[in-house]
């Protein structure tokens, strides 16, 4: 007869195992001109992710064109050399291959899931869209038009209004400061031949790469990557990573809606890059602040206070100092309350030291949930693509497990106090500021604002 089990014992962790990835190998180093390509073989399941980075993200547009980047790659499918839109579509669609493309702040990303039997014909479609798509004139006009009508809609939704308004205040009229996606007026501006020179000047294979991972036999990669993209050349430097801003003046910032029932509730500061030497001490940090469902915030909002369904931190790693944003929805009663809380939470983290229990469970969750994050080959590739785009190193996801295992309680409270302290942040709200202007003076002087058409201004 087993021994009995005591229910009321929460079982021990099991240690994380090491992963182990799929073996990357290099098909073509770049020449000055020439296209990194790197394929792992991945038996079991007939499919094939191809992932093609390339330096034409938004650090490489004007700031007037806000949203450029983004829209070039949105109309990548929109007519080719050889094909209009419609054929392309039909093309896309005999296929039966899912493709998506898309701008971040530091690349541009195209992608594709296939099986195995038509890799090739989908090499084909990759390398038409990439390399002579043709922007016609009508399609950049329905396109853009579409862009300006999802702003227009974005703008009536208040956790759209709390992001931007805070990205803004943070970085300023820098790259991090405006939406990547860009806004009205800038979106408004761009024209069919800033989307032709933008392609022509940024969507080069040097210094871009080509991932490949799935069930297909190295030759058919190398004789297929040759075949349709061989002959592709050229080079398109990376940009330099904005430079990190001063930290802004702390300050609480009240965006009225009128009879809101709701309140949207951000905490931010300037945060920092990705390759920093604590980078893992942060990851912690950030998962026992509010990066994990039992995180201190979302128990202590969700759990015991019963305001929100949920509240969650983060730290937006990027080539530059991305954002650190607690982000939240509560009704706007509480909308003060919960921003004392998050306050004290973080004030908590800063000066007390986390429990080993504490650490241990949320080393334990980042590190046997990972091995979930790489389950397909289309997460295979998006993850170990970051390695070339963020410069982490070959070992970073392998090694991930065993660099958060040697981050102690100190190092977390260090974290915390270098990052997180009270002059860094900015406090914002999206509600009914007549409701919580009152109570929200006690965070300190507020400065309202108002969503005026498609911009977010300041109150007189």
């Amino acid at each position: 007869m087993s021994a009995a089990v005591d229910r009321s014992v929460r079982p021990a962790s099991e240690a994380p195992r090491r992963l182990v990835l799929p073996r990357f190998e290099s098909g073509r180093h770049p020449d000055p001109g020439g296209l990194d390509v790197r394929f792992a073989r991945r038996r079991g399941v007939p499919e094939v992710s191809l992932r093609l980075i390339l330096e034409a993200g938004a650090v490489g547009e004007p700031a007037r064109h806000a949203g450029l980047a983004a829209l070039t790659a949105r109309l990548l499918t929109e007519g080719t050399s050889d094909r209009d839109a419609i054929e392309v579509a039909r093309w896309l669609d005999r296929l039966g291959i899912g493709f998506h493309a898309s701008a971040g702040h530091a690349v541009g990303v195209l992608s594709i899931h296939t099986l195995t039997d038509v890799f090739e014909e989908a090499l084909e479609f990759l390398a038409a869209v990439a390399r002579s798509p043709t922007f016609p004139d009508h399609e950049v006009d329905r396109v853009r038009q579409e862009r300006l009508d999802e702003i227009a809609r974005e703008i009536d939704e208040p956790a759209v209004v709390a992001n931007h308004a805070l990205i803004a205040t943070l970085f300023g009229e820098g790259l991090y400061g405006r939406p990547v996606r860009g806004t009205h007026a800038s979106v408004s501006a761009i024209e069919p031949d800033d989307i032709r020179a933008f392609h022509a000047a940024r969507y080069r294979p040097g210094g871009g790469s080509l991932y490949v991972c799935g069930d297909v036999d190295d030759d058919r990669v190398r004789d297929g990557v040759e075949r349709w993209l061989g002959h592709w050349q050229g080079e398109a430097r990376r940009p330099d990573a904005p430079v990190t801003p001063p930290a802004p003046e702390p300050s609480v910032l009240l965006i009225d809606r009128p009879g809101s029932a709701q309140a949207e509730v951000r905490v931010g500061a300037i945060g920092v890059p990705y390759g920093t030497p604590d980078h893992h001490a942060i990851v912690l940090a950030n998962a026992l602040l509010g990066g994990l469902f039992n995180s201190r915030i979302n128990m202590n909002l969700r759990e015991d206070k019963g305001w929100t369904y949920g509240a969650r931190s983060s730290f937006r790693f990027r080539r530059g100092a991305g954002p650190f944003v607690v982000q939240t929805a509560v009704e706007t009663g509480v909308t003060t309350d919960a921003i004392e809380e998050i306050l004290m939470e973080i004030e908590r983290m800063r000066n007390d030291l986390v429990t080993g229990d504490e650490l241990d469970m949320a080393k334990h969750a980042l590190a046997l949930s990972l091995p979930l994050q790489f389950e397909t080959p289309e997460q295979i590739t998006a993850r170990v693509s970051r390695q070339a785009i963020y410069d982490l190193g070959d070992d970073y996801w392998e090694s991930y497990g065993a660099r958060l295992e040697a981050v102690t309680a100190e190092d977390v409270r260090e974290a915390c106090r270098t990052y997180l302290a009270r002059e860094r942040l900015t406090l914002l709200a999206v509600t009914d500021a007549g409701a919580v202007a009152g109570t929200l003076s006690r965070l300190g002087p507020v400065e309202r604002r108002s969503v005026d058409g498609t911009a977010i201004v300041a109150s007189s």
